[in-house]
């Protein structure tokens, strides 16, 4: 992929997102993408919601979260170190170690997150995981005046690690999770863009909030712009790793393409025509079989307002929730052709009544 398009992911990166607290990466979306839209809105929750021939028949949203895993300060000790609260789902195992980046009203301050060293760890207590509480972080201040005068409680933090290329088109970086669908997003809309002539649909990009606390910014979003269809754009997991299970995920890989999601919480219709787009344009796809819940954006999105017409497209990932999750920029691009060509299929003949 073009590194021009690539920056762009960069700078989502850069620009840190702790649920709840996303304006430094909203902001940047929003610059990118009014470019390939019509028209662009922020609404209180603070997604970014932006339209591409309105009044077009059917309507279509593309939607990803642009929130990440965080911390949030609670309390500083006379000592000066800092304990936190998680924001979104972390395996407290990888954090001991970790550089992180405290976002504060003066700018940055870097940190670590410290544990007692294995040293020290007796009986019990060297067998079992860590717990958050075990845990605080060091920002090398003489005591609580000094931290409190850089770092005030309720300052948010994430990991320090941003995106790396690991060979050719794998890439690593933490908040992939799910940058990487905001940008697959957005190149789907910079594709869609030039052709509008063709296109039958309006389209609706949202860049969605709050995915990890709850999927809050999906289910007002989805209200809101009240589609008829909506594709979600998440990451998952891959098997091709050890410590997976084929038998537990499927055949999941890097540089496998697009995992497009079967299940309950998608429409048959959508699913068909996503698998027909994916053939047609001739590059692999892969299947995620989900029996029920998905754990994405796409179970609140489904069920707003009579109901949408709902599809999950993923992209393979390694590694999630840690500070090196690792994705295939070739996946990425081919989920961005796969939304382009099925947004360009839809017309108002187009049924989704299963």
């Amino acid at each position: 992929m073009d590194e021009n398009r690539v920056a762009f992911l960069r700078r989502m990166i850069t620009s840190p997102s702790p649920s709840g607290f996303e304006q430094p990466v909203q902001q940047v979306i929003r610059e990118e993408i009014q470019q390939y839209t019509n028209e662009v809105r922020t609404d209180v929750h603070g997604n970014v919601i932006a339209t591409l021939h309105p009044g077009g028949n059917p309507r279509v949203m593309l939607t990803a979260h642009c929130d990440e895993l965080g911390f949030i300060i609670r309390h500083i000790d006379e000592a000066g170190f800092l304990y936190f609260a998680t924001i979104g789902g972390f395996d407290a195992a990888t954090l001991p170690g970790n550089r992180i980046t405290l976002h504060t009203p003066n700018g940055p301050v870097p940190g670590v997150i410290g544990r007692k060293p294995i040293h020290n760890l007796r009986g019990e207590e060297r067998e079992r995981l860590p717990r958050i509480s075990d845990l605080w972080i060091d920002i090398g201040a003489s005591g609580r005046e000094e931290a409190l005068g850089l770092v005030p409680p309720g300052t948010v933090a994430t990991r320090a690690a941003e995106l790396e290329v690991l060979r050719g088109d794998i890439i690593t970086s933490r908040a992939l999770d799910d940058k990487s669908g905001v940008f697959a997003v957005a190149e789907a809309m910079r594709r869609i863009h030039p052709r509008v002539a063709e296109l039958k649909a309006e389209v609706a990009f949202v860049s969605a909030v709050q995915e990890e606390v709850g999927s809050r910014g999906a289910r007002t979003s989805a209200y809101s712009v009240d589609p008829l269809i909506a594709i979600a754009v998440d990451v998952t997991p891959t098997s091709d790793h050890p410590g997976t299970s084929k038998q537990e995920l499927g055949d999941i890989k890097l540089n496998g393409g697009p995992v497009i999601t079967i299940g309950g919480h998608v429409n048959p219709r959508v699913h068909q025509l996503l698998v027909k787009m994916a053939q047609e344009a001739g590059f692999a796809w892969q299947v995620d079989v989900q029996p029920s819940y998905t754990y994405t954006d796409a179970d609140n999105i489904q069920i707003a307002r009579g109901g949408v017409a709902t599809g999950l497209v993923s992209i393979p990932c390694r590694y999630l929730h840690t500070g090196s999750e690792i994705v295939s920029l070739k996946d990425v691009d081919e989920v961005a052709e796969l939304l382009a060509r099925f947004v360009l299929a839809l017309d108002a003949e187009t049924s989704m009544i299963p």
